[in-house]
């Protein structure tokens, strides 16, 4: 969506790490990031599968590289299949539990169901052509595995049994991972799926718990760290949703701050000092005449009244860059915008009747919590029966 009232300076682009993930390959348009936490896990498989100093380096290259493969396979069989859907994928991250692929918006139940079940079906394709081909090549499946992958048969005996391993351990009625959205899909069909949604992550955060305390009685502290990593994806997304859920309906315009104080480009940090002790704003847009020239934050006021002492003009410290949204925005969009591009309050603005733009408002993150909350004590009131 292009905004209809761009920024002087260009604002900063969402960046492709957020601290734990990293921008990898571009596939089909699809930005592919890889989790840390992928990263030890492929690293335990590799050493799981290597007892022997004696194996050759290339088979378990190669191995390590098939099972990274066949996971990032396993998220653009759900890319795909969104995107038949109508929906984009914003990004696919690789990690413990088998990748997760972002979409830019929620299916509805019938979709989340044929899009949650692609990833696995890919895995069981997979498994197929091993066995298939390995039939063909007269190169047949050796079970039981009691050697590492250093051989061509127990190499693609390896990857079979990892695929198979792979949808069995996705298909887990374990929210956010596949079966757990088959499994809020089902439930979607019977009530809202924002019950939906708080249902299946406690079905799954229990489940989880379960697991880790086995991992824990058996001493298996790579599943113990999968149950954790569950655990708490299946809580980030449910309030993620439950976030969107609350926005949904709403503008940039009904939750930005409508009263607040500018500062001038030649004003001093003390004044800004004096304006930040007198209220609760944190952050001033800072004005050039009539337009915006950037934005000082309180870090900002902070680290330049520690440099430069309180003389010092508040045009040495403010941020140039800064993200500007129109007032008619959806909400939910908007906070897309702000999620993983800047903590800066972003800047409400529309078109003036001389075609200027004009500041109308700013988006904090605190101003939209509250905004959030209020909507949520609303809805608990409606719901609410009444009392006689």
């Amino acid at each position: 969506m292009t905004n209809p009232v761009p920024p002087p300076q260009k604002p900063p682009a969402p960046s492709q790490n957020n601290g734990w993930s990293f921008h990898l390959v571009s596939l089909f348009g699809i930005p592919v990031q890889i989790h840390i936490t992928f990263l030890v896990l492929i690293i335990w498989i590799a050493l799981q599968g290597s007892p022997s100093k004696t194996e050759p380096a290339l088979f378990r290259l190669l191995f390590v590289l098939s099972v990274f493969t066949c996971v990032l396979l396993h998220e653009l069989g759900h890319s795909l299949v969104a995107k038949r859907h109508g929906i984009q994928t914003r990004s696919i991250t690789l990690t413990p539990i088998g990748g997760v692929a972002l979409l830019e918006t929620m299916p509805r139940p019938r979709e989340e169901l044929f899009i949650a079940l692609a990833g696995p079906l890919v895995n069981v394709a997979i498994a197929i052509l091993i066995y298939v081909g390995g039939l063909i090549a007269h190169l047949p499946m050796k079970f039981p595995i009691t050697e590492a992958p250093n051989s061509l048969p127990t190499f693609m005996t390896y990857l079979f049994v990892i695929n198979v391993i792979l949808a069995l351990f996705n298909l887990l009625p374990v929210f956010p991972m596949d079966g757990g959205r088959v499994f809020r899909s089902v439930l979607a069909h019977f009530m809202s799926d924002v019950q939906a949604t708080v249902i299946a992550v406690r079905v799954g955060q229990f489940l989880a718990a379960l697991l880790g305390v086995y991992a824990f009685l058996t001493g298996q502290w790579m599943l113990m760290v999968l149950a954790v990593f569950v655990y708490m994806a299946g809580g980030q997304e449910s309030n993620a949703f439950q976030t969107k859920e609350l926005a949904s309906g709403h503008t940039a315009r009904e939750a930005m701050m409508r009263e607040f104080h500018t500062l001038n480009t030649g004003d001093s940090l003390r004044k800004a000092a004096d304006m930040l002790l007198a209220g609760s704003q944190h952050d001033f847009p800072v004005m050039s005449g009539n337009s915006v020239a950037g934005i000082l934050t309180r870090s900002a006021l902070m680290r330049g009244y520690a440099q430069e002492g309180g003389e010092a003009y508040v045009a040495e410290f403010m941020n140039r860059d800064y993200l500007v949204v129109p007032p008619d925005m959806a909400l939910e969009e908007a906070i897309v915008q702000v999620q993983g591009v800047t903590n800066d309050p972003i800047l409400v603005m529309e078109q003036g009747a001389g075609g200027e733009p004009v500041l109308m408002g700013l988006l904090t993150q605190e101003n939209l919590l509250e905004f959030l909350k209020l909507r949520q004590l609303q809805d608990i009131r409606s719901n609410r029966p009444e009392r006689y």
